[in-house]
């Protein structure tokens, strides 16, 4: 009888935790990342996905696509990569003259305007991190590939990706450029460059790597001496996840892994924290001081969040007059402009979006603190909304470093960064920090409490 049909069948929860405690790591149990829920491993039918039994997220898909596809479309986009570097983004003409920029330059002219956030932020989201998305994903693969063992820094760099991939915003950087074009229709006459169309197939052939990676992709990465050694770590079955009871992992005396999933045995004798025995992360039961955290994060953001829109963003100098504009007042010109679609993107991603995640992280750390148990189904779900539109802020702070790059024409038309986008782009970072901190697990912990 397996672990999950003695729970099925009514063991003694003491009797589980001793027989799972033996086990050092399980491949053929699963943990969900957002409610702990326990689920065991079975085949699926091609194309269908598993989803957790209490919280619905998406725990694994049934298809296995292999090395080859992910491999392909991480050369394909280090190919891209290269092309939207080398090239103009945007093209602008006014006056009978021309101004062109560049990704680089839209960083070095958030330099040169004194800036001292803005310009490492925006280099390491839009042009960093997608380079080492893709470095790192070619130094697992290609080894795998050729059945060679993984590199002496195969965890490392797979805790890094893992670390990295929220901050890669080539999507939000994308939709920068469309507003950018959007905005200037209206002042000049503006072209997209050959980087602007190699940087939309980067986004697309990186979100098609990423989502190639499955679970055992991941643990195949890793392997030490090659895939013929059959390492005991491995299911070189094709496996999807079945609905298990609702026991916890925590309950069951088992750790998940955040970076190759695995279930680890929690030791029983006192000491520091264990490793992943697979990619030697550091594991805990839940994260450390996640409410604490949290708080003090939200509550520098709100901080922050006074001046951002206080202070102005930018001031657009058309023919040596012009006015700075904040948050608030350059939606305004939009509307008044008649650019009702942009002006509620921009009123959506700006200040939407920042006030949303205040509230909701704010709700959910006081559900927490308050022990509740009102609809944590419905939580969990605003936890992964705050993931999914959480970065969307940064669309104001690339479109201000494409504007302000391209629009630098002298006396005919200048576009100058206020230092009210410095403490907006402090707000985005701590928010997503607040929100990456945050462990919804507790708000699930409290529905296993007997208490009350």
């Amino acid at each position: 009888m397996s672990v999950v049909q003695g729970i099925r069948a009514g063991t003694p929860d003491i009797f589980l935790v001793i027989a799972i405690s033996l086990m050092p790591f399980s491949i053929h149990l699963s943990a969900c990342p957002h409610c702990d829920a326990l689920h065991r491993v079975q085949r699926l039918p091609c194309g269908r996905s598993a989803l957790c039994t209490r919280c619905g997220l998406a725990l694994y898909h049934s298809r296995f696509v292999g090395v080859e596809r992910p491999l392909a479309f991480a050369l394909t986009g280090l190919f891209l990569f290269v092309i939207a570097n080398s090239h103009p983004l945007l093209t602008l003409e006014l006056g009978g003259r021309i101004q062109t920029s560049t990704l680089w330059e839209g960083v070095t002219a958030l330099s040169e305007a004194g800036l001292w956030l803005l310009p490492p932020l925006v280099f390491c989201t839009s042009l960093l991190f997608p380079l080492l998305l893709l470095v790192g994903m070619l130094y697992l693969l290609l080894p795998l590939k050729f059945d060679r063992p993984a590199g002496r820094h195969a965890a490392w760099v797979l805790r890094a990706i893992n670390h990295a991939t929220p901050w890669s915003m080539t999507g939000i950087y994308t939709l920068g450029v469309m507003v950018a074009l959007v905005k200037l229709r209206d002042m000049a006459t503006v072209t997209p460059g050959m980087a602007l169309y190699a940087f939309f197939g980067l986004l697309l052939t990186t979100i098609a790597a990423q989502l190639s990676l499955d679970a055992r992709t991941r643990r195949l990465m890793l392997e030490p001496v090659g895939r013929k050694t059959g390492y005991p770590l491995l299911s070189l079955r094709t496996q999807g996840l079945a609905a298990a009871p609702p026991a916890t992992a925590l309950q069951a005396g088992w750790v998940r892994c955040p970076h190759c999933t695995l279930l680890v045995g929690i030791p029983t004798h006192p000491g520091p924290p264990c490793d992943c025995p697979h990619c030697h992360a550091p594991l805990h039961p839940r994260k450390p001081a996640s409410l604490s955290r949290t708080w003090a994060l939200i509550l520098a953001a709100a901080l922050f969040y006074i001046p951002a829109n206080l202070l102005p963003i930018m001031t657009v100098v058309r023919f040596g007059q012009g006015a700075p504009d904040t948050i608030l007042s350059g939606i305004q010109h939009l509307m008044e402009s008649g650019l009702w679609p942009l002006a509620l993107l921009i009123l959506f991603a700006s200040m939407i979006v920042p006030l949303m995640k205040l509230g909701i992280l704010t709700f959910l750390l006081l559900s927490v603190h308050y022990r509740s148990r009102w609809r944590p189904r419905d939580r969990t779900h605003l936890y992964r909304a705050l993931e999914l539109f959480g970065h969307w802020s940064m669309v104001d702070i690339f479109l201000l470093s494409i504007l302000t790059a391209l629009v630098q024409l002298g006396t005919l038309s200048t576009i100058e960064p206020g230092d009210g986008a410095t403490f907006f782009g402090v707000v985005v970072v701590l928010t997503m920090l607040a929100t990456k901190s945050f462990d919804p697990r507790l708000m699930w912990d409290v529905m296993e409490s007997t208490d009350g």
